[in-house]
């Protein structure tokens, strides 16, 4: 159930590259154009024009500032939204016109949606497994390949005789671990672990988000279902 995770990581490392880039231009900026007022101010020190317009340049300043890290911090869920555009794009609406090109009828597709993305750790996944066969449910592994992609794992879920389910752990998740261990890291404190965790949730809200709101673009919402740790499938 992997989605080229390592492809996954490289765009949020790509993503973290170029805040971080953007953050230190825009503190660059604002050094020069400090140092420059600075010189301004001694060189001309008894000219009244110059305190007027040194003092509205530096509200200018503050203000692009503030308005440019706030343009910045405003990007913080865009790896979450960037991983549903592919895991949607990529993966499940090529995986569902493959199983309705073999499917007789209809076919119910769910997505499992963690709490926290430790919930999408191998261990946890096999003892979810084998809570849902506890509960009933008889499961097999299947392999989807696009004409154009690379196999994909997904579970085939079975109770009574013809009625089945499909379902998958967006394990692509995965690699926003990276990301927040960046955020959280870069602001270290003793509360690190619960801001990480925190973190992770919000993330996993603007995937879910952006993952449903894809699916009622392209008219997928009468096929796909969202599974949490309750695990009702159908």
């Amino acid at each position: 159930m992997k989605y080229g995770l390592l492809q996954e990581n490289g765009k949020v490392a790509e993503f973290i590259q170029i805040k971080t880039i953007m953050k230190n231009v825009i503190a660059n900026v604002s050094t020069a154009i400090t140092l420059a007022l600075m010189i301004l101010w001694i060189k001309y020190p008894n000219r009244i024009e110059w305190e007027a317009i040194i003092g509205i340049l530096l509200v200018i300043k503050e203000v692009t500032i503030r308005w440019q890290i706030g343009k910045i911090e405003s990007l913080e869920f865009s790896p979450a939204i960037s991983l549903a555009h592919g895991y949607v794009n990529n993966f499940l609406e090529p995986a569902i016109n493959e199983l309705l090109m073999k499917a007789s009828n209809n076919i119910n597709f769910s997505i499992y949606i963690p709490h926290d993305l430790e919930e999408l750790s191998d261990q946890q996944i096999d003892r979810m497994k084998l809570q849902i066969e506890a509960n009933g449910y008889r499961l097999k592994e299947i392999k989807l390949k696009k004409k154009t992609g690379r196999p994909h794992d997904l579970l085939l879920v079975e109770k009574q005789e013809g009625t089945l389910s499909y379902f998958d752990f967006p394990r692509t998740l995965l690699s926003l671990q990276s990301y927040i261990d960046y955020k959280v890291d870069s602001t270290k404190n003793e509360f690190s672990e619960e801001k990480k965790i925190a973190m992770g949730a919000k993330l996993v809200d603007a995937f879910h988000n952006e993952v449903d709101r894809l699916i009622k673009k392209k008219n997928l919402e009468g096929i796909v279902t969202f599974v949490s740790k309750d695990l009702e499938l159908y």
